[in-house]
């Protein structure tokens, strides 16, 4: 590779918002959006659209949703390989949570933090299981082309596994914290 290739790959790497970024971003994809940009966009979109009238606040990757009874919890992970993402959820008590790293309130509390149980929505046997919605190719293969309905659609996906798993969660999960 020629010096002015190897400057330019390293502008583009400094310049990627998510390490697996710099290499989609050297094949086409929606006139050069990156998967992860494109998966970015939807996501962010579904979030406004779907999320937010339900109560959510916050911002990608970590949302919640403050009541006065339990903080519902939302963590989207992008892989580090490229290509796919997992959505966590959690709750917890309405005024937040001691954990052994600290107290961490209402307003920045995110699954991470939980020390419990974070399962993944969109697996079989949830909350058992593990699951990722494929959205591109890893890093390390060459990026295809997809239209933007393709990130919109795996976006759609993720959040009526949302809707059909997470909210029985939450409601579940509140539940036992009542009956203690």
């Amino acid at each position: 590779m020629s010096q002015v290739g190897v400057i330019e790959l390293n502008e583009l790497a400094a310049t990627a918002s998510h390490p697996s970024d710099a290499v989609s971003w050297i094949g086409p994809n929606n006139g050069g959006m990156s998967a992860r940009t494109e998966m970015d966009r939807a996501l962010r979109a579904a979030v406004r659209a779907r999320l937010r009238p339900a109560g959510f606040t916050g911002s990608l990757p970590h949302l919640r949703r403050i009541t006065e009874e339990q903080i519902c919890l939302l963590s989207v992970q992008f892989s580090s390989a490229g290509g796919s993402f997992a959505v966590e959820v959690g709750d917890c008590p309405p005024e937040g949570l001691e954990t052994h790293r600290g107290f961490f309130g209402p307003a920045e509390i995110t699954s991470y933090d939980l020390p419990l149980m974070r399962p993944r929505v969109g697996s079989v046997g949830f909350p058992d299981g593990d699951h990722w919605f494929v959205f591109g190719t890893p890093s390390w293969e060459p990026d295809e082309a997809r239209p933007s309905a393709h990130y919109d659609a795996v976006a759609a996906e993720a959040l009526d596994a949302v809707e059909r798993q997470a909210e029985p969660f939450w409601r579940e999960q509140l539940a036992i914290r009542q009956r203690r």
